[in-house]
Protein backbone atom coordinates (compact mmCIF):
# COMPACT_ATOMS: atom_id res chain seq x y z
CA UNK A 1 0.00 0.00 0.00
CA UNK A 2 3.14 2.34 -0.52
CA UNK A 3 1.73 3.45 -3.57
CA UNK A 4 -1.42 4.77 -2.37
CA UNK A 5 -1.16 8.74 -2.29
CA UNK A 6 -3.05 9.98 0.24
CA UNK A 7 -4.20 13.58 0.19
CA UNK A 8 -7.14 14.34 3.12
CA UNK A 9 -8.55 11.55 5.73
CA UNK A 10 -11.58 11.79 8.59
CA UNK A 11 -13.32 9.45 10.51
CA UNK A 12 -17.20 9.31 10.12
CA UNK A 13 -18.43 8.48 13.42
CA UNK A 14 -21.89 7.72 12.21
CA UNK A 15 -20.10 4.87 9.70
CA UNK A 16 -17.39 3.92 11.92
CA UNK A 17 -15.14 4.99 8.85
CA UNK A 18 -12.04 6.51 8.34
CA UNK A 19 -13.00 8.31 4.88
CA UNK A 20 -9.26 8.69 2.84
CA UNK A 21 -9.27 11.15 -0.33
CA UNK A 22 -6.38 9.37 -2.27
CA UNK A 23 -6.82 11.63 -5.06
CA UNK A 24 -8.54 11.80 -8.70
CA UNK A 25 -11.89 12.45 -6.83
CA UNK A 26 -11.08 8.21 -5.38
CA UNK A 27 -12.13 7.58 -1.61
CA UNK A 28 -11.17 4.83 0.31
CA UNK A 29 -13.48 3.46 2.94
CA UNK A 30 -11.72 2.22 5.77
CA UNK A 31 -14.39 0.36 8.22
CA UNK A 32 -12.75 0.30 11.73
CA UNK A 33 -14.33 -2.34 13.18
CA UNK A 34 -13.56 -4.81 10.81
CA UNK A 35 -9.48 -3.19 11.39
CA UNK A 36 -9.67 -3.08 14.73
CA UNK A 37 -10.80 -7.06 15.32
CA UNK A 38 -7.81 -8.13 13.83
CA UNK A 39 -5.77 -6.51 16.77
CA UNK A 40 -5.08 -8.54 19.97
CA UNK A 41 -4.95 -6.37 22.87
CA UNK A 42 -3.65 -6.83 26.53
CA UNK A 43 -6.46 -5.32 27.79
CA UNK A 44 -9.63 -5.03 26.25
CA UNK A 45 -10.08 -1.50 27.00
CA UNK A 46 -7.13 -0.83 24.54
CA UNK A 47 -9.10 -0.39 22.33
CA UNK A 48 -9.66 2.76 23.12
CA UNK A 49 -5.89 3.69 21.28
CA UNK A 50 -7.76 2.76 18.02
CA UNK A 51 -11.22 5.13 18.10
CA UNK A 52 -8.43 7.81 19.34
CA UNK A 53 -6.12 7.31 16.89
CA UNK A 54 -9.03 6.75 14.28
CA UNK A 55 -11.14 10.75 15.35
CA UNK A 56 -8.04 12.65 16.21
CA UNK A 57 -5.58 11.45 12.93
CA UNK A 58 -7.73 9.82 10.69
CA UNK A 59 -4.74 10.22 8.56
CA UNK A 60 -2.26 8.00 10.50
CA UNK A 61 -5.03 5.73 11.25
CA UNK A 62 -5.05 5.53 7.45
CA UNK A 63 -1.75 4.65 6.80
CA UNK A 64 -0.95 1.97 10.05
CA UNK A 65 -4.28 0.29 9.22
CA UNK A 66 -3.30 -0.35 5.28
CA UNK A 67 0.35 -1.68 6.49
CA UNK A 68 1.54 -5.11 7.30
CA UNK A 69 1.02 -4.91 11.31
CA UNK A 70 0.48 -1.46 11.60
CA UNK A 71 -2.34 -1.23 14.03
CA UNK A 72 -1.02 -4.22 16.19
CA UNK A 73 2.30 -2.76 16.45
CA UNK A 74 0.20 0.83 16.82
CA UNK A 75 -1.44 -0.57 20.55
CA UNK A 76 1.95 -2.66 20.94
CA UNK A 77 3.83 0.51 20.91
CA UNK A 78 1.04 2.31 23.13
CA UNK A 79 1.12 -0.76 25.65
CA UNK A 80 4.88 0.02 26.10
CA UNK A 81 4.65 3.59 26.17
CA UNK A 82 2.14 3.56 28.98
CA UNK A 83 3.12 0.72 30.82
Amino acid sequence: MNDINFQFAMYNPITDTVEVNIGAGTVLFIHCKNYNSTVMFDNPNDIVYLYYLAKEQPLTYAKFALSGTGLQDYVDAMNWFNY
